[in-house]
């Protein structure tokens, strides 16, 4: 099994954001979590810190200040971010704006369950297949020569 990665979460939401901590604690998943509430400071985030040992983003489209979509479109462009797991994870079931959300790199896209149990189930199977199943590429900036 492979040690918790750190994990970001882009959730405006305090009533989700107790979900996905309690649904953390409740598969013994304990990666270091980093909270954004907002889109700028999702973006300041990513420009001020190291990203070597992250495993996943939870991304929230309806954030104030920068929503979901600017964010992903924002990554789309730049060829370090880009390779950022972007799990979009959504009240919306907007299947236009679902699509644009694969468009511009998201890697999943995941409607929000109302049900804490489902709420569980879909956090363990999201961080089990990206935190312990699926190989990431080196976040490393590469250097020049």
């Amino acid at each position: 099994m492979k040690q918790a990665k750190q994990i970001i979460i882009a959730e405006d939401n305090l009533a989700d954001l107790e979900l996905i901590k309690s649904a953390f604690h409740e598969i013994n998943l304990y990666p270091e979590i980093v909270i954004v509430k907002d889109g700028q400071e999702f973006l300041d985030y990513f420009k001020n810190n190291d990203i070597e040992n992250l495993g996943l983003v939870l991304l929230d489209l309806n954030i104030p200040k920068v929503n979901g979509m600017d964010i992903l479109k924002e990554f789309y462009h730049d060829d370090l971010l880009k390779k950022i797991p972007i799990v979009v994870f959504t009240s919306t079931s907007d299947s236009d704006l679902i699509i644009s959300c694969y468009e511009y790199g998201a890697n999943a896209c995941i409607q929000k369950p109302e049900n804490p149990t489902e709420f569980n189930q879909v956090i363990r199977a999201t961080t089990n297949f990206w935190l312990e199943i699926n190989v990431l590429p080196s976040f490393k900036a590469e250097a020049t020569t």
